[in-house]
C-alpha cells in the first residue's frame, strides 16, 4: 500500500474543533496558522487549561486578524480583532511566554462559552504547542484500536487524535518505526522526533465534546507509555524543509 496523506488538519486557536483542510504549509515552526491564537486566564496569569473545557465542539476560522467563531449550539461571532493591551507574560505548562490580548465581538463569545473570565489572545509561532509543531498518525493504528474497542466509528472519528498529518498505512504502529529518520511527504521533509504520550483529549467525541470513549483506558491496556504514564499515540516531527503539503501527497520513508 502506498503511504498517501489522507487528511490535514490543525486549530487555529488552542483547544478548539480540529479543523480538516485541503492543504497546509509547513515551516520552521510547523503548520502555519496553527495556535495561534489562546485564551489567557488574567487571574491565574496562564493559558487556558483546555482539556476540561467546552472548547472542543468550537469551530474557529482565522485569516489574520479576523476571526470568525461557531459554537456547538450554532451561536457564532465574526469578526476583525483589535489588540487590548501590550503583552503580558503567562504561563503555558511552566514555561513563561508573552501573548498579546485582543478584543472584539469573537472574544466576547468565546469568554461566554467558558463561563468565566478569559481573554482572547495572540501568541508567538509556536509558543502554545506542548510538543514537536508536526504530528503523525497511520490509519491502521486508529483501525486497530478501533477494533480492540468494539468501535469501528472511531475510525472516521481521526480528528479526535489531532494529528497534523493523517496517512493511509496498513501496519498498525509502523510510525513508531520512523522515530529519528527524516521523512519526506509532499514538498517538505520533517524529522520524526518521538512518540505522543497522550492526554485525555481523545477520550472526548471530536465533535460534540462529550466523553464518549474510553480511548486512554484502552491504549493503556496494550500500548508502551512515557514516564509519566501516558500510553503513545501517533509521533512527533520537526519541519527540515519547509512547504506544501496536500491531500494525497506520498509520504516516502527511508
Amino acid at each position: 500500500m502506498e503511504t498517501t496523506v489522507t487528511r490535514l488538519g490543525f486549530t487555529p486557536l488552542k483547544g478548539t474543533r480540529h479543523t480538516a483542510y485541503d492543504a497546509i504549509t509547513l515551516d520552521a515552526a510547523g503548520p502555519v496558522g496553527d495556535r495561534e491564537w489562546c485564551l489567557v486566564e488574567p487571574g491565574a496569569a496562564r493559558v487556558l487549561r483546555t482539556i476540561n473545557e467546552p472548547l472542543l465542539a468550537t469551530t474557529v476560522e482565522a485569516e489574520g486578524d479576523h476571526l470568525r467563531v461557531t459554537l456547538g449550539d450554532g451561536r457564532s461571532a465574526s469578526g476583525r480583532l483589535v489588540i487590548a493591551d501590550e503583552p503580558v507574560a503567562v504561563d503555558y505548562w511552566g514555561r513563561r511566554i508573552l501573548v498579546t490580548p485582543y478584543d472584539g465581538e469573537p472574544a466576547g463569545l468565546l469568554a461566554e462559552q467558558v463561563g468565566r473570565p478569559v481573554r482572547l489572545a495572540r501568541a508567538g509561532r509556536g509558543d502554545v504547542v506542548f510538543g514537536a509543531p508536526v504530528s503523525l498518525l497511520g490509519t491502521a493504528s486508529v483501525r486497530d484500536l478501533a477494533t480492540r474497542m468494539g468501535r469501528p466509528d472511531l475510525v472516521d472519528q481521526s480528528e479526535r487524535f489531532r494529528s497534523t498529518i493523517l496517512v493511509e498505512t496498513d501496519e498498525p504502529w509502523v510510525e513508531d518505526s520512523w522515530v529519528g529518520q527524516d521523512v519526506r511527504v509532499g514538498e517538505t521533509v520533517v524529522h520524526v522526533t518521538g512518540r505522543i504520550g497522550r492526554c485525555g483529549v481523545p477520550n472526548r467525541h471530536p465533535v460534540t465534546a462529550l466523553a464518549d470513549a474510553p480511548v486512554l483506558k484502552a491504549l493503556a491496556g496494550y500500548r508502551p507509555a512515557n514516564d509519566a504514564g501516558d500510553p503513545y499515540l501517533a509521533v512527533d516531527a520537526v519541519v527540515v524543509t519547509p512547504g506544501v503539503v496536500r491531500l494525497g501527497d506520498v509520504l516516502d520513508t527511508p
